[in-house]
């Protein structure tokens, strides 16, 4: 796994120090430490990290508040906790965690969770991706659908004639056949 640049965010010292020690033993870099949610979410904000470990119960934003803002700002999250009850559990699902692991925790616990949780929240920038390049594409074809129509009723030609034309004016004019046909369905 290659490294990553991680936030770690618990109230308590000695447990970000040994999570910090692992994750360095590791090859990761840890890019800031807090003990609280805001100073974590303003220092995500700030640096950007890979993945962001942070502690359920902490004084004033607790962890599953500040993934939530995480999440927002696309960093995936690795929640600890000494909590292991069902309510909390499902506080996390619906805030888009990517692992939830139960202190005590080990290197052993600790480094494949984390190499999951990177892995599955880079699926999920895949799937994103694919599907904003589908809308567009989507997009793109109702225009240009739209223009045919536009230029058959018009023009009193077939839709395949329509569209013969729109590729051979969009070539003449150096453009994509979706930007003339936005030309023509914005002229309506």
């Amino acid at each position: 796994m290659s490294e990553l640049s991680i936030l770690i965010a618990d109230d308590e010292a000695l447990i970000r120090l040994d999570i910090k020690e692992m994750l360095l033993g590791a090859g990761h870099v840890v890019c800031a430490e807090a003990n609280n949610g805001h100073k974590a979410i303003e220092l995500a904000k700030a640096l950007a990290p890979d993945l962001a470990i942070l502690d359920v119960m902490m004084p004033g934003l607790d962890g599953l508040e500040t993934a939530k803002i995480l999440h927002s700002l696309n960093i995936p999250v690795l929640l600890l906790t000494a909590y292991s009850q069902s309510k909390f559990i499902k506080r996390a699902e619906k805030v888009s965690v990517y692992g939830y692991l139960v202190k005590p925790i080990t290197e052993r616990d600790l480094l494949p969770a984390i190499q999951i949780a990177y892995a599955r929240w880079r699926e999920m920038q895949d799937v994103r991706s694919k599907l904003e390049t589908t809308r567009q594409e989507l997009h793109s074809q109702k225009l240009i659908a739209k223009a045919k129509a536009i230029l058959a009723n018009r023009e009193g030609i077939s839709e395949y004639e329509a569209h013969q034309w729109l590729i051979h004016q969009a070539m003449d004019q150096r453009i994509t056949v979706v930007k003339l046909a936005d030309q023509i369905v914005g002229t309506i």
